[in-house]
């Protein structure tokens, strides 16, 4: 179901490649026990995550929101790092 003006889009869990999303570090099982898997296949963002990514070999661990979004039709992960307060 796509709405206009970028409201949320809604997405099947059978979509989304969780293959390649767990080669970095973000796996289904984690996300639907934390509570987001619903956020995300809504086509919400999340609340703040804290997530240990393997992103071209370098680990990153950071917080982030994220949020599933429609591109060519298919579903692509959008992850937005936190900036830290200083």
């Amino acid at each position: 179901m796509e709405t206009r003006n970028n409201k949320a889009t809604s997405f099947k869990a059978e979509e989304v490649n969780w293959d390649e999303l767990s080669q970095i570090g973000i796996l289904k099982d984690e996300l639907e026990v934390d509570g987001h898997l619903d956020t995300l296949l809504k086509g919400e963002k999340t609340g703040v995550i804290s997530l240990s990514l393997v992103l071209l070999g370098v680990d990153v661990v950071m917080d982030a929101t994220l949020q599933l979004i429609r591109q060519n039709d298919s579903p692509l992960l959008e992850i937005v790092g936190i900036k830290p307060v200083a």
